[in-house]
């Protein structure tokens, strides 16, 4: 009868904190495309907008044609950006190898953005033999 009691407060236990862990705020999955799927994607997307998420000085170095620069590592900037762009949009995001765009698709979708993270950034999309921009 004893080990009945223990049985049931450990299984009560068990569904207290599933409960509780079930309830807590998750964040879905940013899909991240492969370079050709990631330009396939945004040229059949009238409402594509296409963020590269480097530093201004990498942007210069060569960047996406039609490609806007919305610098992560500058937070204050970042968070100034994202207040002046549309949620209307979706957005295609890129960085020089994925970690970054993956950090700020990952930000932008929990404030409500529809975002794409392109797979191996420009170091992929160099290895592709893809062409970048100089402006």
């Amino acid at each position: 009868m004893k080990y009945i009691k223990v049985m049931r407060k450990l299984i009560l236990s068990l569904l207290s904190v599933c409960g509780l862990v079930s309830g807590c705020k998750t964040h879905k999955t940013v899909v991240v495309l492969e370079p050709e799927e990631f330009i396939t994607a945004m040229q059949g997307d009238s409402m594509a907008v296409l963020l590269d998420v480097r530093r201004p000085s990498e942007y210069a170095e060569g960047h996406i044609k039609n490609a806007v620069n919305l610098d992560w590592l500058d937070s204050a900037r970042f968070n100034e950006g994202l207040l002046s762009i549309d949620k209307k949009h979706t957005y295609y995001i890129y960085c020089r190898s994925g970690r970054r765009s993956n950090a700020a698709a990952i930000r932008m979708q929990e404030a409500g953005y529809r975002v794409f993270d392109m797979k191996g950034g420009v170091l992929q999309w160099k290895a592709l033999g893809m062409p970048l921009v100089i402006e």
